[in-house]
């Protein structure tokens, strides 16, 4: 499939699978707070938006060793070289499951602290501990999640990847209110309800290997071999990832620090806001992870047309995507806040103008993550730190920082959008620089064919 399949279809058969387990990643936090809505709290509301940050940190650190091993096996795959792919996909796996107990532990104890830091009001901290404890409490089984994901996608098994992901995604659902109002645990029942259902998930996603389906063994002790080389080549195509997961949970933060100037109310807003927008965000990294195996397979095969041809699909999919998103939340913003805070009427008008504000830079937004994708994928990490690093560190915490002294609570809406668009632009830049790598190494692997008498198309 990798190797021969029509891109289109190829492309589809990877991604939307991965889209569907990206899409559970937000689907987590967004039930629980439709369930908590519920409550008619806005305060619970809020609690719920502080730990939102968490899921993305958590999130980072499976994505960090899920990205980084998935682009290293495809790659040796597509070089023929088992034996390098064995040894990256279970050593990201056993050191995800090891920082994920330590993560765990120490987040657990700390927990105040860190929901002070993310912008936790007095009137708030008390309900999002209770949450955030055992979030983070549980944040193991996100973690191994994510990277069993990842690599089930690299070796082509995205359909099981996702049902994995799904079944605890429904779970959730089903849960959420059994604990919430019918053993009456409020937020705790909605923390206990998304731990429980991403346990499940864990056991589904690790029984492929357990049985073993895979064309890899990552459970194997064997092939686990934590050695510097391994660790530096994951570390540098999974370091974009984590940075990015990594600052966007950071940049919550200081936006609900910002919007707790104007009061609870402005962090509900915000909070039911990012979250939306999250379910589209991940949906894109989704499309970004499909591409990978295939961009990636095909470039450690030297078939460098079919690398264009990924690429060239997958942006024009960002663009039309983020277009009709666009006009869509934008169109009916009134009616996408009254499904979260039907009783708070200041929630919504603030709302409304948030999602506007984000509806405008779903075209750049969708194009920032393919980029990022692609450089992943060909193994370019630099490209991919720098346009992680610009969008959700220079970018992004600045603007949040410097627009809400100018504009008011407006300027913390539009802060995000705002990064992205910048973001753009030099994704623009390194994109270009990547086209023209590419167009080197097709000629210098011409040449080599053409030397020794052999057409490209029989080596590829």
């Amino acid at each position: 499939m990798l190797a021969q399949g029509r891109i289109g279809r190829t492309l589809f058969s990877l991604s939307a699978p991965a889209i569907a387990g990206m899409l559970v990643m937000a689907i987590y936090n967004m039930v629980d707070t439709f369930f908590v809505s519920l409550l008619r709290d806005t305060t619970a509301i809020a609690a719920t938006g502080i730990v939102f940050p968490l899921f993305q940190l958590i999130g980072a650190v499976g994505l960090t060793f899920g990205m980084g091993a998935a682009s290293v096996v495809s790659r040796r795959l597509g070089e023929n070289n088992h034996k390098a792919a064995e040894e990256a996909g279970a050593t990201a796996l056993y050191s995800a499951a090891i920082v994920g107990v330590l993560l765990s532990v120490i987040g657990s104890i700390y927990i105040r602290p860190i929901l002070t830091l993310l912008g936790a009001t007095d009137t708030i901290l008390a309900q999002a501990t209770l949450y955030g404890r055992i979030i983070i409490g549980g944040s193991v089984f996100q973690i191994i999640n994510m990277t069993t994901n990842n690599l089930l996608r690299s070796e082509g098994a995205s359909l099981y990847s996702s049902m994995g992901q799904i079944s605890g995604a429904l779970l959730n659902i089903i849960l959420d209110p059994l604990f919430i109002f019918v053993l009456d645990m409020g937020v705790t029942g909605a923390a206990v309800a998304t731990v429980i259902s991403q346990g499940v998930s864990s056991a589904i996603l690790l029984s492929f290997y357990l049985r073993g389906r895979g064309v890899l063994h990552p459970l194997n002790p064997v092939h686990f071999l934590p050695r510097w080389a391994t660790y530096r080549v994951l570390m540098t195509l999974g370091l974009p990832t984590f940075v990015r997961q990594v600052l966007g949970g950071v940049s919550f933060g200081f936006l609900n620090n910002a919007a707790a100037v104007y009061g609870d109310s402005a962090i509900a807003a915000a909070s039911v806001t990012l979250r939306l927008f999250m379910l589209l965000f991940m949906g894109l990294i989704g499309l970004a992870q499909g591409l990978q195996p295939l961009a990636g397979y095909n470039y450690g095969a030297h078939r460098y047309d079919r690398v264009r041809a990924t690429i060239g699909l997958v942006i024009r999919l960002a663009i039309g995507v983020g277009a009709v998103s666009g006009v869509i939340t934008f169109a009916f913003a009134p009616y996408i806040m009254r499904i979260f805070t039907p009783q708070d009427p200041v929630v919504i008008g603030m709302g409304v103008q948030a999602i506007r504000f984000m509806a405008v830079a779903l075209i750049p937004m969708g194009l920032v993550l393919m980029y990022g994708g692609v450089f992943q994928a060909l193994g370019d990490g630099r490209s991919a730190l720098i346009l992680a690093t610009g969008q959700q560190g220079f970018f992004l915490l600045p603007l949040v920082v410097l627009l809400p002294r100018i504009f008011g609570l407006p300027g913390v809406f539009a802060a995000h959008p705002a990064g992205f668009v910048l973001a753009f632009l030099v994704g623009v830049v390194l994109q270009r620089r990547t086209w023209e790598r590419l167009d080197r190494e097709e000629a210098a692997h011409a040449a080599v064919d053409g030397a020794s008498g052999t057409p490209h198309t029989e080596k590829s």
